[in-house]
């Protein structure tokens, strides 16, 4: 996360907020609220004042809009990071996972994201648990004490327009060898039009009703999605994709193809 590397900026940012707060009126309150030499905190006060982030005229130490604005800033970034980091890490005590094997209650086990689903087996993973409960192969296995974090690796998808125009055997026939040409887990359609044409080309798809967040959902878990869409919902697609990668470090965005 870029904004936690930028001492400065962080420095300023807890400034402001300590000032936004508790008002401070002298610069020793203010140090050692922020466990700094008052000569720090006098150089960045100056440094702020010439920014326009933070106004010392009166009896307290005040940020003006500027300075608030940076906070707010500061406040949303580190609001989506800390968002998508607890999504990336699982902070909880237990899970339920797929069993690759047949596991016994308490055996040690490895877990691994795979088409989606969380899957454990006795072989060592970044992420180890122990097995609650006799699981035989494919069945629902509960994990608890768990170490170690899963890997995620997001995946993509491939936004493909396909509104009818013309002959409708033609553009079929065109799509069809569109869609298999792509690599892809999981096919989304967004609508009727979408269905009716995967129904002329005897495709059956995976995701029907919420594509959008269903795709971005399933993603985030590591799958590539076709998401079929007509050309009138493409703006509001991007939107939402662009919206949800804003601010984010480029290892955590879900890059897209529009075909």
């Amino acid at each position: 996360m870029k904004v936690l590397r930028d001492k400065s900026k962080m420095t300023k940012f807890l400034v402001l907020y300590k000032s936004a707060v508790e008002r401070p009126n002298r610069l020793a309150d203010l140090a050692s609220e922020l466990d700094m030499s008052e000569q720090a905190v006098s150089n960045y006060i100056s440094e702020m004042e010439e920014e326009g982030l933070i106004d010392r005229s009166g009896s307290f130490y005040r940020p003006t809009s500027e300075g608030m604005e940076l906070v707010r800033e500061i406040v949303s970034k580190l609001g989506s990071f800390l968002d998508e980091a607890s999504n990336k890490i699982n902070f909880i005590s237990t899970c339920t996972a797929i069993a690759s094997e047949n596991i016994q209650e308490g055996e040690r086990v490895g877990l691994e994201m795979k088409n989606g689903f969380l899957h454990a087996s006795l072989e060592e993973s970044n992420s180890m648990g122990t097995a609650l409960n006799d699981a035989k192969f494919n069945q629902p296995l509960r994990v608890g004490g768990l170490q170690g974090i899963t890997e995620m690796n997001l995946g993509e998808l491939y936004l493909l327009e396909s509104d009818i125009n013309g002959n409708i055997e033609t553009k079929t026939s065109s799509l069809k060898s569109e869609i298999n040409s792509i690599n892809y887990d999981r096919l989304a359609i967004m609508g009727e039009m979408q269905y009716g044409l995967c129904k002329v080309m005897s495709i059956e798809p995976d995701i029907l009703f919420a594509p959008v967040n269903s795709a971005i959902n399933a993603a985030e878990k590591g799958l590539d999605v076709l998401l079929m869409l007509s050309r009138k919902d493409l703006d509001e697609v991007l939107e939402k994709l662009n919206e949800r990668n804003r601010d984010l470090d480029e290892e955590y965005r879900i890059d897209y193809t529009v075909l």
